[in-house]
């Protein structure tokens, strides 16, 4: 490299560490990645001349042309992946609301109490856990659900409070299924194909081989650390009884159906000749069939109708805290592009071609990103769009970079102190934060590794 180039990278990963450390000391991630992707963008404008647009798309001013990059970003991204992320997350609020995500819940880890082998039962959980997050794509909603249900069967089976917990954590690593914000942004901004086609082509298999490897692993690795704190005796841990939590509100038992429903649509539509139901079809279908169900079953017609505000405060809520991250991350990636380092560094990975190479240290940042951040969609949406262009000039799919990146973002999350998830789940466990931060921290290390090599046999060999 030239002095130009090292000077192109040294700002550039200057830039990246400056944003870091301002959403480390929790400034708003949105205005963050807006506000300093925006500047760098109007300096390099000034520097070098050249708009941020293409030529047929320019205002015909250098700096206006920024802002109309910013307006095209919020019009693209609020008409296509926004509008998914809204509808998923209004029905996902309102299956709470009705509590048949906790009859879901109820029904599903209810057996495993029945079961007397107290590890056996952490990696079921585990995978059940992994599972439902196709369902409830919320980590810490459903860390919280699973605390309420499962957590008092653990601990009552001879789980230390601290593994319990973290089984609840580390479970919910994954984030996959048509309904996953994480999931729908790789197929959509990263991809260029629909979440169905991505979670049953490109997700399902590896995914389901890594989940299986945690769920084992974890399971044993807890077992020894309750063991060794137990002076190496298989007998239960003498930890406080837990009350099982507040009894789930009286509904049908067949609510439990709800959840699952647009997931069983969008997945029977793609196999289907007939016709395709896309993500946001399959959920508004199925909240409308479900809100007529509620308007039958009410004695209180206006009551219900009125909960039709449950829908659209959560999919206000989805557009605050998810889809304007990922407007202000495509402006924080396109300044990254500008400042040019990005491109020198991936036309070198190019250049090495190691296609493994590439793909572990782009995991890498967004492991790491997700552990500094406290959130998998954060990391995962401000360094997914650099991926097709590292992997075209790698001459590999980006599949290859995409999908061990993507799920290396949910696995950082796991073992960040700062994660809502983990927060929530040390506090309704009665333990300390950091102590369930050290209990997750090898898993999700070995789970890491094990994603990078489970991703490279499906996508590179």
């Amino acid at each position: 490299m030239n002095n130009v180039e090292i000077l192109a990278v040294i700002l550039t990963l200057a830039y990246i560490f400056f944003v870091s450390y301002l959403v480390i000391k929790q400034y708003n991630v949105v205005f963050v990645f807006m506000s300093s992707g925006i500047a760098v963008l109007l300096l390099c404008a000034l520097l070098t001349g050249q708009s941020v647009l293409d030529a047929d798309k320019s205002t015909g001013n250098l700096l206006i042309d920024v802002f109309q990059f910013v307006e095209n970003e919020f019009n693209s991204n609020t008409a296509g992946t926004g509008i998914t992320l809204m509808v998923v997350s209004g029905y996902a609020a309102y299956m709470s609301h009705i509590r048949a995500s906790n009859k879901l819940a109820k029904i599903v880890v209810g057996p495993l109490s029945k079961l007397r082998s107290p590890y056996l039962v952490a990696a079921l959980l585990f995978v059940i856990d992994s599972y439902m997050k196709t369902i409830i794509s919320s980590h810490s909603a459903l860390g919280i659900l699973l605390m309420a249900i499962a957590f008092p069967i653990l601990v009552e089976l001879g789980l230390s409070r601290l593994s319990a917990a973290a089984i609840v954590v580390i479970g919910g690593f994954i984030d996959w299924g048509p309904s996953s914000p994480s999931a729908i942004f790789a197929s959509s901004k990263v991809l260029g194909i629909s979440p169905t086609e991505f979670f049953l082509q490109d997700q399902l298999l590896p995914g389901t081989v890594l989940v299986l490897v945690a769920a084992i692993f974890t399971a044993l690795y807890f077992r020894y650390l309750d063991r060794k704190a137990s002076g190496g005796s298989d007998s239960k841990l003498g930890v406080d009884k837990v009350a099982p939590a507040e009894t789930v509100p009286s509904c049908p038992t067949w609510y439990a159906l709800f959840p699952v429903l647009p997931l069983v649509l969008i997945i029977v539509f793609s196999v289907l000749p007939v016709f395709k139901l896309q993500v946001v079809s399959a959920f508004l279908l199925s909240l409308m069939v479900v809100f007529v169900i509620e308007l039958v079953r009410s004695s209180n017609k206006k009551a219900t109708t009125g909960d039709f505000k449950i829908v659209m405060s959560a999919m206000g809520k989805s557009f605050t805290n998810v889809v304007t991250i990922i407007i202000g991350a495509s402006v924080f990636v396109k300044a990254i592009e500008s400042l040019g380092g990005i491109t020198i560094i991936s036309n070198a990975l190019a250049s090495a071609n190691i296609p493994i190479l590439a793909s572990t240290l782009m995991s890498l940042i967004t492991f790491l990103a997700g552990i500094v951040l406290g959130s998998g969609i954060a990391s995962w949406y401000g360094f997914g769009p650099l991926v097709p262009d590292i992997a075209t000039k790698m001459g590999i799919s980006t599949l290859s970079i995409a999908l061990p990146m993507e799920i290396a973002s949910g696995i950082g999350r796991c073992m960040s102190p700062v994660a809502a998830v983990m927060i929530a789940v040390a506090g309704m466990g009665g333990v300390k934060l950091m102590d369930l931060v050290r209990r997750c921290a090898v898993p999700c290390v070995v789970i890491f590794i094990a994603n990078l090599i489970i991703c490279a046999i499906f996508t590179l060999v």
